[in-house]
C-alpha cells in the first residue's frame, strides 16, 4: 500500500506558482541515489524481457531489444516486485496531488528507454492529445543522466493555458506505440531540461513537450507515471 500522500510535504508555495505558471516543475533529487540504483537493476532486466513482454500491443511484439531500438513498456510497477509501492510512487502521488488535487491517483505508468545512438525522438505533443483529459500530471523520473545530447525533456512554458492543439497520427514515422504530434507553429520559447538520476520533471497533460534521440554513448532511461483525478 501507498503511504498517506500527507507523509510528504515536498512542495513550496513558489514551486506551486512556478507549476501554474509555466506547466511544468523541476524536483531535483525526488529520490537517493541508492534507490535510483535498485531500481535502475530492475529497469534493465524488463529492458532484457525478463518479466515477460511488457508491450502495449504484444499481438504486435513491438518492445524492441537493448541491442537496438527504443523500448517502450507498459504498466512495469505492476509487475515488478516493490515498484508499485516504492518511495518513488509514493513521492510523485504526493507531488501530483499537490499541484492538482488530493483526488488523483495512479493511472498508469511506463518505460522508455533510448539506447546509445539511436535517433528516435519523441515528438512534440501533449498528453491530453492522446487522453482528452484536461487535468492530469506526469513525472518524468531520471534514472540515468539526462542531457540535450541524449534527450533531455523540452517544455513550452504556459502552452497549458491554451488548450488542447491539433495532434495527427505520427506512428508511421514514430517509434512510440500510437504516437501523435501536435500541430505548432512556434517553438521558439521552448527550454531543455536537464536531469541527474534520481531527478524529475511533473508536467500538466496540456503542456506541449518534446525529446530528442540518444546521440551519447549510454542509455538514456527515463520511468514515466501519471496520475488521472478520480472522476
Amino acid at each position: 500500500m501507498l503511504a498517506s500522500p500527507a507523509a510528504f510535504d515536498l512542495l513550496a508555495d513558489e514551486d506551486m506558482s512556478r507549476f501554474e505558471e509555466d506547466g511544468f516543475l523541476v524536483v531535483r533529487n525526488l529520490i537517493s541515489e541508492p534507490q535510483v540504483e535498485e531500481l535502475v537493476v530492475e529497469y534493465d532486466k524488463a529492458v532484457r524481457g525478463d518479466y515477460g513482454d511488457l508491450s502495449w500491443d504484444q499481438r504486435k511484439n513491438r518492445r524492441k531489444s537493448i541491442e537496438g531500438k527504443m523500448v517502450q513498456l507498459a504498466n512495469p510497477s505492476q509487475v515488478i516486485p516493490g515498484w508499485s509501492d516504492h518511495e518513488y510512487m509514493q513521492r510523485s502521488l504526493a507531488i501530483a496531488r499537490q499541484l492538482l488535487g488530493n483526488d488523483l491517483e495512479y493511472q498508469y505508468d511506463q518505460l522508455i528507454m533510448k539506447p546509445p545512438y539511436h535517433p528516435a525522438e519523441t515528438h512534440w505533443h501533449q498528453d491530453a492529445g492522446y487522453w482528452k483529459n484536461n487535468r492530469a500530471v506526469t513525472c518524468w523520473l531520471a534514472l540515468s543522466e539526462v542531457v540535450e545530447i541524449n534527450g533531455a525533456m523540452r517544455f513550452l512554458p504556459g502552452s497549458h493555458n491554451k488548450g488542447i492543439v491539433e495532434h495527427m497520427n505520427a506512428s508511421e514515422y514514430s517509434e512510440i506505440d500510437g504516437a501523435l504530434e501536435a500541430v505548432v507553429a512556434d517553438i521558439s520559447g521552448a527550454v531543455t531540461i536537464p536531469l541527474e538520476p534520481g531527478s524529475a520533471t511533473f508536467h500538466h497533460c496540456r503542456t506541449l513537450h518534446y525529446a530528442s534521440g540518444n546521440f551519447s554513448d549510454v542509455p538514456r532511461r527515463g520511468l514515466i507515471t501519471h496520475f488521472f483525478p478520480t472522476e
